[in-house]
């Protein structure tokens, strides 16, 4: 008996979007590195439920959050930032802290927008910049390696999602 595509996806989309993470998940336990972040599950969604958009290609993955990492490192240098107690961990927001998440989600914005590199969860990754919890150069990587860890895993199934018809309206 054979599946309809409906079924398909309900079985389907949340087996890719869980191993897609658990890829970047598997990949972060072996170099000893936390490569998985909050803004890698709407990416994750995104590449396998909404294929079709721009926010799902991989230039849009790998620049998108590349500009929000940027981004939230312009918000800090711009509110003076880093000394900032962060966020994640006090459970605090400073008005430094909350200026820097200002500037930096308009900046990311506004790149994106400049660099044609629509990915909205790169505001969720500026964020994580800007509020403290991935502000050093050495954070930074680890974002950019559990980014490119859900691109090689994320259009591989992107691909295929696309080849099992178009997703269902939402």
């Amino acid at each position: 008996m054979k599946m309809n595509a409906q079924k398909q996806v309900y079985l389907c989309a949340p087996l890719a979007e869980g191993g897609a993470i658990l890829y970047a998940g598997l990949i972060g336990m072996l170099i000893g590195k936390p490569i998985v972040f909050s803004s890698l599950g709407p990416t994750a969604f995104e590449q396998v439920e909404k294929p079709t958009l721009p926010g799902a290609h991989p230039y849009n993955v790998v620049v998108g959050h590349l500009i929000g990492i940027l981004a939230g490192f312009a918000g800090l240098a711009l509110s003076h930032a880093w000394p900032a107690p962060a966020v994640l961990s006090t459970h605090l927001l400073a008005w430094p802290r909350m200026w820097a998440a200002v500037f930096a989600v308009a900046i990311t914005t506004l790149w994106n927008l400049l660099a044609k590199a629509s990915q909205p969860a790169a505001c969720a990754t500026t964020l994580l910049v800007a509020l403290g919890s991935f502000q050093t150069f050495h954070r930074a990587l680890i974002l950019m390696l559990g980014i490119i860890a859900i691109v090689v895993v994320g259009e591989p199934l992107r691909h295929l999602r696309l080849h099992f018809g178009p997703p269902p309206a939402s």
